[in-house]
Order: structure tokens, then C-alpha cells, then sequence
């Protein structure tokens, strides 16, 4: 359904269409939350914001929080849907109190903020234009997410965001370690195609595209292997040890990272 007509919905209605897995409707809902969340936000951290928290943290945080428990909210009328989504903003405000805190208690060896050699360190402050863009990625993010097939983003959820093994998953969902490995791989394929706007496969009848999939099939299964071991694991330099795939493994494993982003705190 097209952005201007899910524009037109009501809450309720997108509340449906969310749950059907309609394409752009966590995106339209989240888009018609933001001026909520913005204003709950600015309210609890008021004029001396905790430990550099912003506002835009906060509702950052909140839409992260509702797009990881949304499966647990049962409402349907829009009251129901604010209420819960300003107690998830509440939860997720309280965990970060809880974080500053315990960081101010670990950093003894930090500067105090109004010190001479502190005031002269350049603020790591970002721009209202680069706020604003971070907000819309991460929209963007976790709407193509929800969207994807359910049993693309089910293994992806529990390998990335609850760090289970591909023999845990498969064990979970009843299928082969080979299976589980062909989900995340189509997975992360969809995912990254959605967040770059482009086509998500070529045609199985173009033998350089197939032979292009199946190195970069390999090299992920390689990287899921490493990764279970505990071994080191840096993007970058993982990607050039496949020369002949690297740049399309490099574009699959930048948004993976993205992905793993979103894995909830432990007190989540």
C-alpha cells in the first residue's frame, strides 16, 4: 500500500496493518508516534539532562523498545497504543538512568565537566539534520525488518538480537543447520535490498549472478562459523579476504551491524 494512503489510516487501522506485516505500516505508525515521543522524552529529562542523555535518545530508545515488544501488545484502539508505548518510553528511560549512573560510578579516572582540560575538548554534540536522518535510518531499519518473511526475521532475531547458534535455531525451528544458514542469508540479502532500494535477486538464469550468490553464500557461512567460535571479527577486513565477492559481502555485513544494533540490553 502506498505511503499516502496508509497516511490516511487511523491509528487502529495501522495497528491492524502492522500485525498483518503490511509493507510501510510500522514505518507510517512510528511516523505518526514521533511527535508523542518527542514530547514524553523532553518531559522526564527536562532543563539538566542526566549523563548527556537527549531527548532524541530517549524516543530513539522508545521506538527501538516498541518495535522489540510489540508482539507482547495486545491493544487495538489508540489509546491503548499510547498509553503502552509511554510506559515502554517510561522502561527505557529508567534503563538508561540506571546505565548513566552506573557509568558515572565506573569513569573515576574521567574529567570533571567543568575542569580547564575538559572545557577545552570539543562536545561530541550532533546537528538537528543529523539527528533527524540517524531517526529516519532507524525507522527505515526496523520497519524492513518487521517486514520481512516470518521465518527470515525469526532466525535473524535469534541469531542476531539473542545470540543463539545455527544449531540452536535449528533445533528451535525444526530445520537443518544448511536451512537455517539459507534463512539468514536470504535474510540479511532482503534486508540490505530494502534499506538500498534495489532489486532484492537476479534471476536464477544469469549464471554470474548465481555464481556471485553462492560465493557470497559461502563466505557468510564462513563468518557465521568464526563468529561461534568467538573468534575476532572485524567487517571490514573479513570482506577482503573474499576479494572476488567483497563488495557485496562488505554492503551485507554493514547492515548487519546495523542489525545486531538493535539487540536488547540484558536488563531489557
Amino acid at each position: 500500500m502506498s505511503s499516502s494512503i496508509l497516511s490516511e489510516l487511523s491509528i487502529e487501522a495501522l495497528l491492524h496493518r502492522v500485525r498483518e506485516g503490511e509493507q510501510g505500516a510500522w514505518e507510517e505508525l512510528l511516523r505518526r508516534s514521533q511527535s508523542d515521543l518527542d514530547r514524553w522524552a523532553a518531559r522526564r529529562i527536562g532543563r539538566s539532562p542526566p549523563g548527556g542523555i537527549r531527548p532524541s535518545d530517549v524516543a530513539q530508545e522508545a521506538a527501538l523498545g516498541a518495535f522489540q515488544r510489540f508482539a507482547s501488545f495486545r491493544g487495538t484502539a489508540e489509546g491503548e497504543w499510547r498509553v503502552w508505548l509511554e510506559q515502554v518510553l517510561h522502561s527505557r528511560w529508567v534503563d538508561m538512568l540506571r546505565k548513566a549512573g552506573s557509568q558515572k560510578r565506573d569513569d573515576g579516572g574521567a574529567l570533571p565537566l567543568d575542569s580547564s582540560e575538559a572545557q577545552g575538548l570539543p562536545a561530541p554534540q550532533r546537528s538537528p539534520s543529523q539527528v533527524s536522518s540517524h531517526q529516519e535510518e532507524w525507522r527505515r531499519l526496523l520497519t524492513h525488518f518487521y517486514e520481512l518473511p516470518d521465518a527470515q526475521r525469526e532466525a535473524l532475531s535469534l541469531y542476531y538480537l539473542q545470540d543463539s547458534t545455527v544449531g540452536g535455531i535449528a533445533q528451535r525451528l525444526g530445520r537443518s543447520k544448511e536451512a537455517v544458514e539459507s534463512l539468514l542469508q536470504r535474510g540479511l540479502r532482503a534486508l540490505r535490498a530494502r534499506m538500498e532500494g534495489t532489486a532484492e535477486e537476479e534471476s536464477e538464469e544469469n549464471p554470474d549472478a548465481v555464481l556471485s550468490r553462492n560465493r557470497v553464500d559461502a563466505a557468510l557461512a564462513a563468518y557465521f562459523r568464526r563468529r561461534e567460535e568467538g573468534r575476532p571479527l572485524e567487517p571490514e577486513a573479513f570482506a577482503a579476504g573474499y576479494p572476488e565477492c567483497a563488495e557485496e559481502l562488505r554492503g551485507l555485513l554493514h547492515w548487519l551491524e546495523k542489525l545486531r544494533a538493535l539487540q536488547p540490553s540484558a536488563s531489557s
